[in-house]
Parts: C-alpha cells; sequence; structure tokens
C-alpha cells in the first residue's frame, strides 16, 4: 500500500462557481415550474448526484436514461453560465497543485458533476497537467451520491493510496458529511461562500494558501 493521497472535490472547492451553480438551478427550476427554499437546495441539490437530486424534484423513480435527460437540460445551462464570466481555478490552488505535483503526492478529484461536466472542466482548466483522467472519479450512474463516501473511496481505490493517511478538501454540507463518513486523516473545509460551518469541527480555509501543508506529513 502507498502512503496517503489528497482529494479533492471539485465544484465550490477547485473551481469556485457557487454562484453560476445557483442561477443555473434558478433557471431550471424555474422551467419546471418548481420552487424550493434555501435550506433544500442545500439538503436536496447542492454536492447531491443528479439521480438524488431529480427525483427529489420530480417526486418519482427516474430511470437512467430520464436521469440524463434532466442532468444535461439543467449542464447546458449551467455551462452557458460558466462561459459569462473568466474561469479559474480557486485562489491558491494552481500553487498547492504544482506543490503537490513537485512532492510526488498522489491526488485525485471526487465530484458529484456527470461526465459533459467534467469534459468541460478538463479543458477548460487543463486538469491533465495535475490529474490523469482514471483519477478524475465523477457521476457515471453507478455510485452512491454524497453524504455517501463512496466517490472519495472509489478516488481513493484508484489511487491505491491509504485511506487512514488521506486528506479531502470540500465545501458543500453533504460532500464534507461524505469525507467524514470516509474516515480520511483529515478533511478541510473550503469556505468559498462565506458560509456557516459551526457545526463541524474542522478546519476551514478561504484560500488555498492557508492550508496547513504540516498536515501533508501524514502523507
Amino acid at each position: 500500500m502507498k502512503r496517503g493521497g489528497v482529494i479533492f472535490d471539485f465544484n465550490g472547492t477547485l473551481f469556485w462557481d457557487s454562484e453560476y451553480q445557483e442561477t443555473s438551478w434558478d433557471k431550471y427550476l424555474e422551467t419546471h415550474n418548481i420552487s424550493l427554499t434555501e435550506a433544500q437546495k442545500k439538503e436536496y441539490i447542492h454536492g447531491r448526484n443528479g439521480k438524488d437530486s431529480f427525483e427529489y424534484l420530480f417526486k418519482r423513480k427516474l430511470n437512467d436514461s430520464e436521469v440524463q435527460i434532466f442532468t444535461e437540460e439543467k449542464e447546458i445551462i449551467y455551462r452557458a453560465e460558466c462561459l459569462k464570466h473568466k474561469m479559474e481555478l480557486a485562489p491558491g490552488a494552481n500553487q498547492l497543485l504544482e506543490y503537490l505535483k513537485a512532492q510526488n503526492i498522489p491526488m485525485a478529484i471526487a465530484t458529484a458533476a456527470g461526465k459533459s461536466n467534467v469534459d468541460f472542466f478538463i479543458d477548460k482548466f487543463n486538469l491533465l497537467d495535475y490529474f490523469t483522467e482514471e483519477h478524475i472519479i465523477y457521476n457515471d450512474g453507478t455510485i452512491k451520491g454524497k453524504p455517501h463516501p463512496d466517490l472519495f473511496e472509489k478516488a481513493i481505490h484508484r489511487l491505491g493510496v491509504n485511506k487512514a493517511q488521506s486528506i479531502i478538501f470540500e465545501d458543500s454540507f453533504s460532500g464534507i458529511q461524505a469525507a467524514i463518513n470516509c474516515n480520511v486523516a483529515s478533511v478541510i473545509i473550503v469556505n468559498s461562500t462565506k458560509g456557516n460551518y459551526a457545526e463541524f469541527e474542522l478546519p476551514i480555509i478561504e484560500h488555498f494558501d492557508e492550508f496547513d501543508r504540516n498536515l501533508l506529513n501524514v502523507i
């Protein structure tokens, strides 16, 4: 078994897109005449996989084809929203990724995003400069969504690293719970929205330069 690794969520963590996500969800919900409270979005939308979210929205079980159609309908809106803005990784992210790469520390992405968005991100952010494609774990419809730890477990398995020596970066409440459920060495909250994370007793950063690199000593 190798040493530990570093696993990043993507949306809201490596890419601070919460505003674009919020706007695209609002537009999508409006087209379907669905109204959600902020608490419902936090519980059933943000950080969740598509199947869980859309089954909640439409109040019924959905087959894979329906999930794919609904997901892509929403993500077309989301990607158009992203392209209205300058797209760049989170503050300090590039420097940390360069450091991890230079230190040969294994790293992966574990995201609830689907394949079309992942391909979009790979292209826009040159993610393959830092991550091999097999180490970008996404929602392919076969993995339980967050707060289940399955996405992180799959990333750790793909890296072939020791889970008990690994570190996870997350921003969403469901994602943070998934990271906790994964039982890794450290979970770091990335506060990209000035949110209130008082319910978690975990390190919180608002810039990747604030990450205590001494925590990498466990790896």
